[in-house]
């Protein structure tokens, strides 16, 4: 295990929902809650992690109202470093979703994770295909290989 990731919000989801790969992502947690790494992201992570743990957690019934409202503030709450997304940021990932067919989302990890010089952490077996020539990427454990099931 690296030092420290880049992570983006598929692992996030799983400190709350056993989805694939969740015991993984929860072996993350504990490193990173206990000081041995170190964990980034991008700003708009909050909000993805939000719309998705509404959807899988709370509509689901995983998740109850409280333990929604406190999944919201996660990232913030426990210290993940947040880079923001601003116009340069967003142009250099646009440049990657051109070039490696990427969505805008999954080029804002790869972009901090290539200016962070850090290792990218998900659950998107298809992105790692994609981009582990340019930036080390690591999937998480249990993740389906098949990435319409992860």
């Amino acid at each position: 295990m690296t030092d420290g990731y880049v992570v983006d919000t598929g692992v996030f989801l799983r400190w709350f929902v056993d989805q694939d790969g969740y015991e993984h992502a929860r072996e993350i947690q504990r490193a990173y809650l206990g000081g041995g790494l170190r964990l980034e992201t991008v700003d708009f992570a909050r909000v993805e992690v939000a719309e998705v743990l509404r959807k899988k957690g709370l509509r689901a019934g995983r998740l109850d109202r409280a333990m929604f409202l406190a999944a919201t503030r996660v990232i913030d709450d426990v210290g993940v470093v947040v880079h923001v997304c601003d116009v340069d940021r967003v142009q250099r990932a646009a440049s990657l979703a051109v070039d490696y067919s990427l969505r805008m989302f999954d080029a804002l990890f790869v972009q901090a994770a290539l200016e962070r010089q850090l290792p990218l952490l998900t659950t998107d077996v298809k992105l790692s295909r994609a981009v582990n020539a340019l930036v080390p990427v690591e999937v998480l454990r249990g993740v389906a290989a098949d990435p319409s099931t992860s």
